[in-house]
C-alpha cells in the first residue's frame, strides 16, 4: 500500500511552472552560460573598454534559448520516435510523463527557437555575416539534433566519416564550446584568433561534450532499440567511457599547460588544481557505474563545467593578464 501511494505520488502532475522548468532542463543551461561568461571576461582583458557587455548578454540569452529549444525539441522527438518510453532510466521528461502533450512541447520549442532567432537577427545586423551563419545554423541544428529525416543524434556522421563520429557530440563541442566562447570577442569587434581565447573554448567544449557523452552512455540500450545511433550505441560502453575520460583529461591538461604553450596568464594553471577532485570523482563514477546509477554524473559533469568555467572567469577578471598570442594576425 505504501509503495503504491509512493508510485502514485511520483506520477502526479506537478504545477505548470514546475513542468516548464523541468522541460527546459535547467541543469544543462550551465553549458550555455559558462562559455559566454568566460569569453566576455577574456574579451575584456584583450580589448579593454571595447568589450561590449550588452552584446555579450544578448548572445548569452540567445544561447540559452537555443539550449532550451534543443532540449524541448529533443523531448518531443525522442517521445515520438520511442526513445523516451516507460523504460526510460534517465530523469523524467515532461512529454514522456504526459505532463505536456507532444504538440505543446513542439510549440514551446518553436517559441524558444523563434525568440532566439529574433535576437540572433538583431545581433547579425549589428555584427556582420558571421553572426548570420551562427544564427541560422544554431536554429537548424537545434531541430536537426533529433528531428527531421536525418537527425544528428540518431544517425551520426555515418559512412561520411572514417570514425563514424556522432554529430551530436560535434554539435555540442562546436556550438557550446567554440562558438559560445569566442562570440563575445567578435561581437565586440575583435579580429584574429587569440590563443588564450581558443584554448579556453576548446577546454570548455570538451567538458560540454562530456555532459552529452555520459548522458548517451546511460541511455545506450534504449537508444539502440529505437535506432538512435549515438557513439555509445555504435562503438559500445568502453568506447564511451574512454571518450568521457579523455575529454575531461585533455580539458585539464590543456588548461594547466596554457600559460606555457599559449601565453595564458599563470593563474590559469590553478583552475585544474582547484577542481581536480571533482573531475577525478566524475571519471571514477563513469568508469564504475552504469544505467540509472549514471544519472547523478550527468548533473555532476554539468556542475564540473560550471565550476571550471566560473573559476576561469574569476581568475581572468582579477588577474593582470598579458595579451594572448595570436594564431592568425
Amino acid at each position: 500500500m505504501v509503495a503504491t501511494r509512493s508510485a502514485t505520488k511520483a506520477n502526479e502532475k506537478p504545477p505548470l511552472y514546475k513542468v516548464l522548468i523541468l522541460a527546459s532542463r535547467p541543469n544543462t543551461l550551465a553549458a550555455s552560460f559558462t562559455p559566454v561568461l568566460v569569453g566576455h571576461c577574456i574579451t575584456r582583458h584583450l580589448l579593454g573598454s571595447a568589450a561590449d557587455a550588452n552584446k555579450s548578454f544578448r548572445f548569452w540569452v540567445f544561447a540559452c534559448l537555443i539550449q532550451i529549444g534543443t532540449n524541448l525539441h529533443n523531448d518531443y522527438a525522442d517521445y515520438v520516435k520511442g526513445a523516451d518510453d516507460e523504460n526510460r532510466i534517465g530523469q523524467a521528461r515532461a512529454t514522456q510523463k504526459g505532463w505536456l502533450s507532444p504538440r505543446q512541447t513542439a510549440g514551446l520549442a518553436t517559441l524558444s527557437l523563434g525568440l532566439a532567432h529574433g535576437i540572433g537577427v538583431q545581433l547579425s545586423r549589428e555584427s556582420g555575416s558571421w553572426m548570420w551563419f551562427v544564427t541560422i545554423t544554431s536554429v537548424f541544428n537545434a531541430v536537426a539534433y533529433t528531428g527531421g529525416p536525418y537527425p544528428l543524434g540518431y544517425v551520426g556522421l555515418g559512412w561520411v566519416s572514417l570514425g563514424y563520429s556522432g554529430l551530436g557530440d560535434v554539435f555540442v563541442f562546436a556550438y557550446f564550446g567554440i562558438v559560445a566562447t569566442v562570440a563575445p570577442y567578435y561581437l565586440s569587434g575583435g579580429t584574429g584568433a587569440p590563443s588564450i581565447l581558443m584554448v579556453a573554448a576548446v577546454c570548455l567544449g570538451f567538458l560540454a561534450t562530456a555532459i552529452i557523452v555520459v548522458n548517451n552512455l546511460r541511455d545506450r540500450e534504449t537508444d539502440a532499440r529505437c535506432g538512435k545511433r549515438t557513439l555509445a550505441v555504435r562503438f559500445g560502453e568502453m568506447f564511451a567511457v574512454r571518450e568521457y575520460v579523455n575529454l575531461v583529461r585533455w580539458a585539464y591538461i590543456l588548461m594547466f599547460l596554457s600559460p606555457f604553450l599559449f601565453g595564458a596568464p599563470y593563474a590559469w594553471a590553478a583552475v585544474p588544481l582547484f577542481t581536480s577532485k571533482a573531475a577525478v570523482d566524475c571519471c571514477l563514477g563513469v568508469m564504475e557505474e552504469d544505467g540509472a546509477a549514471l544519472n547523478p554524473y550527468v548533473g555532476r559533469t554539468a556542475k564540473l563545467q560550471l565550476q571550471f568555467g566560473l573559476l576561469l572567469a574569476l581568475l581572468t577578471a582579477i588577474d593582470p593578464l598579458e595579451r594572448g598570442k595570436f594564431f592568425f594576425g
